[in-house]
């Protein structure tokens, strides 16, 4: 809860004291009307709210001057808010150029030219709507027109001081004071802009103009041709239409642009010598013109006195109603339960609510074929807890697999409908027939041929010839020479050539069901005889797949006998 202060209080305590008073009265009032005249229950004032309780269990919260609610309270207090029309001050302040429309005939009366004005007006609105006081001064100059041929003064001169030089009197301009009375209207245009309307009546206080003209007497005196000045009476009834466009560019400051239209009555009063032969009547009138015209200016505007709490009701709406829930149930018995093939078990199903209140409760049955259409094949709204499916459901009508699915699903009184539990079921299918054994299949190998080298020669079995031994030559022994004992011959090594290693390239691949190797009849033959390698692995009967290596060696080919393969077996560990 917060408590607005203003600075600018225009009224002082007395007007918050007033505004509460016509508040309370206002709010209770059309509280009454609005609730067909409920009695008041109790009304308890804290902190500068109000919270009435009325018999038909309404409660209004009323906002006293000052005051206002904070976004929690609103928020947690489930309110609805309906605040009045802001209420505020705005002065503004209108200078400018002031343009006189007359006739011609009363133009040539003061002959008037443009002058100035000052208006200054005060509003208190209540929205867009608002009423105020507006005060101003204008003035209007004279033109020197009056001493041209055709004013009253030339033919009065010409008619009493024919060729006598005219003197004319110092000039005084024509003045307006007003002080009005009237509505406003202060429309917003955007963010920014904003059109303000003043329509005043009252008081005009006006002032002729003073002009005129003398000759020289004969008795030394000054003879007086003509002479304009203020009536007596100057205070006359007249009106003022104020428009301004204003564009705020601080938060309570505007500025714009004004135009005026007045309108009003002026008296006068006029004198001169009577132009009758022989006269010397001093002639004096009293007139009476109307004036109007066109203001065009600058306006600057200032608000303060801003209330935003003022006649801001909260009222407590009945809270809402406790939302309904539905609660899945659970599924009761085997999920997934297979019937045998010919049985003629109608399923039952059974499930459990999971609500504290399952009296309330609707359960929505659906049965589905498990066909992927997700169109129900039986449905059934229940009380019930279980349900058996009646005999027209037809679930096996052939001899293969029939899966089905069901769903359940709680309703309470058609508000709301809870998530789906589902479970499955099904029929075997018609059982096979035993068929006779048949002849085992017969074993397949994969082999591959990689070229590894070519040879000029065959190896043999693999085991190096011994070379014989280099018999020792003895010599004749001497009977004074040591005995010669014979040396010991070691056989050079001899490297092994005729062979030159090549990269291995797998040169053939087939399946064949005998592993005994053999020279394909679609793979071209060495043109010099070769060593390749050979490798052998048996396949699955089932998915065709290599389960292990059965053979893998070396073996020699001769193109000119390529149904001599020899394997070439491998070296001995030493």
């Amino acid at each position: 809860m917060k408590q607005l202060f203003s600075e600018n209080n225009f009224l002082g305590g007395f007007q918050r004291k007033l505004g509460l008073g016509l508040l309370t009265v206002l709010a209770v009032s059309g509280l009454a009307t609005a609730q067909n005249s409920s009695a008041v229950v109790s009304s308890l004032t804290d902190n500068g709210i109000t919270t009435t309780t009325y018999s038909n269990g309404q409660v209004v919260k009323t906002v006293a001057d000052g005051y206002f609610l904070d976004s929690a309270f609103y928020k947690n207090s489930n309110v609805t808010r309906a605040t009045a029309a802001k209420r505020y001050w705005k002065l503004t302040d209108r200078v400018g150029v002031a343009i006189p429309f007359c006739t011609t005939e009363e133009d040539n009366t003061m002959f008037l030219k443009p002058g100035a004005y000052n208006s200054l007006s005060i509003n208190h609105f209540w929205g867009m709507f608002g009423l105020g006081l507006m005060g101003g001064y204008q003035n209007f100059g004279v033109r020197d027109d009056y001493k041209g041929p055709n004013s009253i003064i030339a033919k009065n001169a010409l008619a009493l001081a024919s060729g006598k030089t005219l003197k004319y009197d110092n000039v005084g301009s024509y003045e307006d004071f007003y002080l009005l009375v009237g509505p406003a209207v202060s429309v917003p245009v955007g963010k920014k802009f904003s059109i303000d309307a003043d329509l005043k009546g009252g008081l005009f206080n006006t002032s002729a103009p003073r002009f005129g003209a003398t000759v020289a007497g004969t008795d030394g005196a000054d003879q007086l041709i003509y002479r304009l000045s203020p009536s007596a009476s100057k205070n006359q009834l007249g009106g003022v239409l104020s428009v301004d466009i204003l564009y705020k560019i601080a938060k309570t400051w505007s500025i714009g642009l004004n135009g005026q239209g007045f309108l009003t009555s002026t008296p006068f009063t006029t004198m001169g010598q009577s132009t009758a032969p022989g006269s010397n009547i001093i002639l004096t009138k009293e007139g009476t013109r109307s004036h109007g015209g066109c203001n065009f200016g600058l306006a600057l505007s200032h608000t303060f006195g801003e209330n935003y709490g003022k006649n801001t009701v909260y009222s407590l709406l009945p809270p809402p109603p406790a939302p309904v829930i539905c609660y899945t149930p659970t599924i009761q018995g085997e999920n997934g339960k297979m019937f045998d093939y010919g049985s003629t078990e109608k399923p039952c199903f059974k499930w459990k609510s999971t609500s504290t209140t399952a009296q309330d409760e609707d359960f929505v049955f659906k049965l589905y074929k498990a066909d992927g259409s997700g169109t129900p094949i039986y449905s059934q709204t229940t009380k019930n807890q279980n349900l058996c499916l009646p005999a027209n459901v037809a679930l096996v009508n052939n001899d293969e697999c029939s899966f089905y699915y069901y769903t359940v699903q709680s309703s309470v009184e058609g508000k709301c409908l809870s998530e789906a539990t589902a479970a499955s079921f099904g029929y075997r299918a018609k059982p096979v027939v035993a068929i006779a054994a048949t002849k085992p299949v017969e074993d397949q190998y994969m082999f591959k041929i990689f070229g590894g080298s070519t040879a000029t020669r065959y190896f043999g079995d693999g085991v190096r010839p011994r070379r014989k031994a280099r018999k020792a030559v003895v010599k004749p022994a001497t009977t004074d020479a040591a005995p010669v004992v014979a040396k010991k011959i070691v056989p050079r090594k001899k490297k092994r050539s005729g062979v030159t290693t090549s990269k291995t390239v797998v040169n053939y691949e087939n399946v064949s069901t005998n592993p005994t190797i053999v020279w394909p009849k679609d793979l071209p033959l060495p043109k010099s005889p070769a060593v390749y390698e050979y490798e052998v692995q048996r396949l699955n009967a089932g998915d065709c797949k290599p389960t292990g290596t059965v053979a893998k060696y070396k073996f020699y080919i001769d193109p000119k006998n390529p149904s001599d393969i020899r394997i070439i077996p491998d070296k001995k560990k030493k």
